[in-house]
């Protein structure tokens, strides 16, 4: 409020969480005994998420039989402000620029039986990512050679949560609607979040009301994002000849004579205004 004292805010590094407990004043349980309290509790805590849990229980993710590459490289050729995605049998790459263009983000996706991991930290041999895309084009090829250090997740399906509040906990983002990276939607989704939590927040009478119209305004609008997810995974991988040319050559053909109108199909998601989203 204008003219009142700034609050302080702590942050506390590398802190673990063991348990959330919903309640008038939740607590958050601490890995090295210490235990918080807050008259509210925001989980934005990802895929593991400890809210999520205390809200829902635990559900076990399916494994799509799909695994990721993710690395970083510099950005010799001069690429622009795009995103390139070459597709193959049961695989595809997506690149694109960061850094104001100075590195390249490499993800890498090929199908595979062999589990892997739900993590961000476990690394994998450069060889291996070269092995899986070596009979892609000369771009492809050129980008994974630059490759010296790249991580391997495994990616799993996990269901949208029912509940995303309760008891002074609330949920959003990864924590509330995981989605596979086909639409390249997580933090935008996660922000949309959090746009309408303050909103609802700042106008609801009560957190409680608050936090329950925070859910049914994101909750359709999500499920839609990750559904298109999931069916983007089928279409970057067709494996069958005469669909894939047909397929990919109707994508190549549209991305290059009629662009905008390719893209209309997602003025449902690239159109929305959070900001504009009515309550």
């Amino acid at each position: 409020a204008q003219g009142a004292r700034a609050a302080g805010v702590k942050v506390r590094l590398l802190q673990k969480v063991s348990q959330v407990s919903p309640g008038t004043r939740p607590q958050v349980r601490l890995a090295n005994g210490a235990s918080l309290g807050s008259d509210l509790v925001i989980g934005a805590d990802g895929l593991h998420s400890k809210v999520r849990e205390a809200l829902n229980g635990t559900t076990a993710p399916f494994f799509t039989r799909q695994v990721a590459w993710r690395a970083t490289i510099p950005n010799l050729t001069g690429r622009g402000p795009e995103a390139r995605v070459h597709m193959g049998p049961m695989r595809h790459v997506v690149s694109y620029p960061l850094r104001d263009s100075t590195l390249l983000n490499i993800v890498a996706v090929q199908e595979k039986a062999a589990w892997a991991a739900e993590s961000w930290t476990q690394k994998d041999d450069p060889m291996a990512l070269h092995a899986a895309f070596a009979d892609f084009g000369p771009e492809v090829r050129a980008m994974l050679d630059a490759v010296q250090d790249v991580h391997l997740w495994g990616l799993f399906r996990h269901p949208v949560a029912p509940v995303w509040q309760g008891g002074n906990l609330v949920i959003l983002g990864d924590a509330a609607h995981p989605t596979l990276p086909f639409m390249a939607q997580g933090a935008s989704m996660a922000l949309e979040d959090g746009w309408i939590l303050c909103d609802e927040l700042n106008r609801a009478p009560d957190v409680s009301e608050a936090l329950a119209r925070y859910q049914t305004r994101r909750e359709a609008r999500v499920r839609r994002v990750v559904e298109a997810a999931n069916r983007n995974a089928w279409k970057y991988h067709l494996s069958f000849p005469p669909l894939r040319w047909a397929a990919h050559g109707a994508l190549r053909a549209g991305g290059a004579i009629a662009p905008t109108r390719m893209m209309r199909q997602f003025d449902w998601l690239y159109g929305h205004d959070v900001t504009q989203a009515p309550a």
